[in-house]
């Protein structure tokens, strides 16, 4: 981004002790104002009572430890709002192009994808992962180390009115640690209790140093964790692959597998499934920066920075592949000649369908960064608040082992420099090193962002002032995702890659009120115009009322409108190449693209090449919140609200969409891929088949999803044995549906694993615990709950995946102000998770783990 040196000079100059000192005079003439403005996730409006006016719910970094959570990722999948499909961590698998990449994770509110959820921090829009999980763009939450905040805010109710696009299903606002004074070391060491070191490391420094105006708020972390495999659990492998030779056209199973065999002896068994990872190492360093600097006449000038490097490796298991060895080649085994000569004869060649003898293995080296500056305050009666942030992900993955270039290998098969037989395991090192290909494939993406609003009151209603919003935004995003050429061409075995490059901008104005309309009831609205370069405007309005009848009781209630921008990788995608079919007669709905092979074969292959879209259009939603805030009593707090989502317009690739136009206008169908330009189309031969289709991504998806959230705390203080919190809380999913094109049927994927993934969604998730305080001791104990689902589309022996309850507890003790120690554990009972016929590792990965019990212990000091 050519923007880059000018931001450099602009923060620069915003930074700069002149600046200050201008912004110091300049507001020396305004009167002082003593009342503060709290503004909260999922309203910008200040000085206005928004307790229990939208679904909110916070969690201290205090409260997360207690639980033994390790990182961001680990806590958000248990959430019960994300406990679905979408949300995903760094499972260990490869980067492949229809993969989550490697080392990242995302948060998916609501089961509706990691694009439709929007992750800020500290209020703002952070850069988007330069990778993208299959077609959706997402924030790497891995980004944001945990020691380093000081909340996570979960708003789960529509917010695109409030923040623009990607908030379709709510917000995740992470609160860095801010305003601290002193300085703070934290030591943790955590293990599994099996005999594999599964063990981690972190260690955190904060500083917070302060002055009559000013503070400095630092944090520093440093984790390592090592890996755990599939071999290191008791995991049911459902499914085994196989390698065989075919020669004179009968199977044989090689002798490597002596009695190890399927289909009557003819092929070996292959589990490739043992050799994945459930959980692959790292080593992230980051530190955060947040400084504030109060000028005079109540102005605060501040400035945040933030920055991440995580490397670490993903696995998979060795890659299949199918090796041409002349019947003559001096690298075939004696007893395969002698199976070769039962004719008489020595064949051309011999087919071995196999796998390489190393594991693949991929290494990443992910940054970030985010700087921002701004300046905030009262001047008269208004809240003044303006930013200009940059934020920048940079994301390298290389290919370490495992992955073979495939013109390498047809070359080194014919010169016998690499031997196929016996899984490969007979060549010498330096002959597999030569096959591989390190495949480096790079990512970038940046985001420039200013930002203004001010907030104040307009006038007086009977009831009360009505108060408002004012603000704008103007944005600049850049992306690339560059593979490399090989990979792209798909020369690279086991490893399927297409690149992306895109930019754009986008403006947007909003506003939003409260209005008054009696003493115990609050209308707020709120209105949104965003406008991007690529695909022009879109309005998106919220209207919310607030009654609070009684001091403990608040029923609220909301709809609006949201929407998600088609993502730079949507737009941007590049070339990828593939395989389709369609059937062939007279009562087909493409019977008129077969031709001569198509009649006589009743169906036709062809190729298909895949493009991003820059036509694409806006997803849409509408959301409905209703909901009760209430406080029985001092001791007990219950929440409950019930939620809708129709979310239409979803950005998907569709063939048919494509086909269906070559069908309805002969001008988009061609003689020749020349013939077709840059145009989406259909290829047709001299004898009428299609042998070609250039397609990509369209506005094609629908879904809808509802249910019920509950909160319910209860405090209870003994004034002898200590304090007691129990608290409920849980998310009851009513149905989720979705149609995938506009002539495909309607799915019901609520309560079973569905898609090729084996996606979970649960109908009901449920975290519960206890939190005790006497003296110097505290302790947790919390469980969470999955609910039953069915098995997958791939089940064989099993209906049911049954219900999963774990628990985890902690113990603390405060040694005195400055010294303190934490044991947490999770899944204290070990227990297993539940067994699904149709994953091929016999789990429901998605939404349970195979990590077992694990403990953790944390020391703090302070000084």
């Amino acid at each position: 981004m050519r923007s880059s040196v000018l931001l450099c000079a602009v923060f620069g100059m915003t930074l700069s002790p002149v600046a200050l000192a201008v912004a110091n005079e300049l507001e020396k003439s305004q009167p002082e104002q003593t009342v503060e403005r709290v503004e909260v996730t999922g309203s910008r409006l200040k000085g206005v009572d928004m307790e229990g006016a939208n679904p909110l719910q916070s969690f201290s970094q205090d409260e997360i430890a207690k639980k033994g959570y390790g990182s961001v990722s680990e806590f958000l999948r248990d959430l019960p709002q994300a406990s679905s499909a979408g949300t995903f961590s760094e499972s260990g698998g490869v980067a492949g192009a229809d993969g989550a990449p490697a080392g990242a994770s995302g948060v998916s509110l609501r089961g509706l994808g990691s694009s439709s959820t929007l992750v800020l921090v500290n209020g703002r829009r952070v850069a988007v992962d330069s990778f993208s999980n299959g077609s959706d763009s997402f924030v790497n939450v891995n980004s944001i180390p945990l020691t380093a905040i000081e909340r996570i805010d979960v708003l789960t109710d529509g917010a695109s009115s409030i923040y623009g696009s990607d908030a379709i299903a709510g917000v995740i606002n992470f609160i860095l640690r801010k305003d601290f004074v002193g300085h703070e070391l934290s030591a943790q060491y955590g293990n599994d209790t099996s005999d594999h070191d599964a063990s981690k490391t972190n260690l955190t420094y904060a500083g917070g140093f302060e002055t009559t105006n000013s503070n400095t708020t630092i944090v520093v972390d440093y984790a390592t964790r090592n890996p755990i495999f599939n071999s290191d659990r008791p995991v049911n492998v459902t499914y085994e692959s196989n390698t065989r030779m075919s020669i004179d056209g009968d199977d044989y199973a090689e002798n490597w597998c002596g009695d190890d065999t399927q289909k009557s002896g003819s092929r070996c068994n292959y589990d490739y499934v043992i050799q994945r990872a459930i959980q692959p190492d790292y080593e992230n360093i980051g530190a955060t920066l947040n400084h504030i600097y109060r000028l005079d006449s109540g102005l605060e000038f501040f400035a945040e920075g933030m920055f991440q490097q995580n490397n670490g490796s993903s696995y998979e298991a060795p890659a299949g592949y199918t090796a041409y060895v002349a019947g003559d080649s001096v690298n075939v085994p004696q007893y395969v000649q002698d199976i070769d000569m039962l004719d008489g004869s020595v064949s051309d060649f011999i087919t071995v369908r196999t796998r390489f003898p190393e594991r693949r293995i991929q290494e990443y080296d992910t940054q970030s960064y985010r700087m921002l500056a701004g300046i905030r305050g009262d001047i008269a009666d208004w809240s003044v608040e303006s930013a200009l942030s940059y934020g920048k992900s940079t994301n390298e993955i290389r290919n370490v082992s495992g992955y073979m270039n495939a013109n390498r290998l047809d070359a080194a098969v014919a010169n016998d420099s690499f031997n196929p037989f016996n899984l490969g395991q007979d060549s010498s090192s330096a002959q597999i090193a030569a096959l591989r290909d390190p495949g480096v494939r790079q990512g970038e993406s940046e985001v420039l962002s200013l930002d203004f609003n001010f907030a104040g009151d307009l006038f007086e209603l009977p009831a009360g002032m009505v108060s408002s919003v004012f603000g704008g935004e103007f944005r600049k995003e850049d992306i690339f995702d560059k593979p490399s050429v090989n990979a792209v061409n798909n020369e690279i075995i086991g490893l399927g890659a297409s690149d992306a490059a895109a930019d754009r901008t986008q403006y947007a104005a909003y506003g939003e009120f409260n209005f008054p309309l009696a003493e115990s009831l609050d209308l707020i609205a709120a209105l949104r115009y965003d406008h991007y370069s690529d695909f022009g405007g879109d309005v998106n309005p919220k209207v919310s009322l607030r009654y609070n009848p009684i001091d403990e009781l608040v029923l609220r209630a909301s709809w609006s409108t949201g929407f998600r921008a088609p993502s730079l990788s949507q737009l941007g995608a590049g070339t990828s190449l593939g395989s389709q079919y369609i059937n062939c007669g007279a009562d087909e709905a493409y019977n008129a693209l077969c031709g001569t092979a198509g009649a006589d074969l009743g169906e036709l292959e062809f190729d298909q090449e895949t493009l991003g879209n820059k036509g694409l259009e806006a997803e849409k939603s509408q959301a409905i919140n209703v909901g009760m805030s209430w406080n029985a009593t001092d001791e007990l707090q219950l929440t409950v609200d019930y939620w809708r989502y129709e979310h239409d317009d979803i950005v998907d690739i569709d063939a048919n969409t494509t086909l269906d136009a070559c069908i309805k206008d002969p001008a988009n169908v061609v003689g020749s891929v020349a013939e077709l330009g840059d145009n989406f189309g259909c290829v047709v031969d001299g004898r009428g088949d299609i042998s070609f289709l250039r397609t990509g991504y369209f506005n094609v998806g629908n879904q809808s999803t509802d249910g019920l959230d509950y909160n319910v705390n209860y405090r209870l203080d003994t004034k002898t044995i200590g304090e007691f919190k129990f608290y409920v809380a849980g998310t009851e999913t009513f149905s989720f549906e979705r149609q995938v094109t506009p002539t495909s049927p309607v799915e019901d994927l609520l309560g079973k694993l569905s898609g090729a993934s084996e996606t979970a969604r649960p109908e009901r998730v449920i975290d519960l615990g206890t939190d005790w305080e006497v003296d110097n001791w505290n302790a947790n104990i919390s469980g969470h709950y999955i609910s039953s689902m069915g098995d997958g589309d791939f089940k064989f022996d099993n209906e049911t995946v049954e219900d999963w309850l774990t628990f985890s507890a902690s113990i603390g003790y405060e040694l005195n102000e400055n010294h303190t120690v934490l044991l947490s554990v999770r899944n204290l009972t070990d227990e297993e998770p539940p067994y699904a016929s149709s994953p091929t590792n016999g789990y429901a990965s998605s939404v349970h783990d195979w990590l077992g019990r694990r403990w953790n212990v944390r020391y703090t000091f302070k000084f």
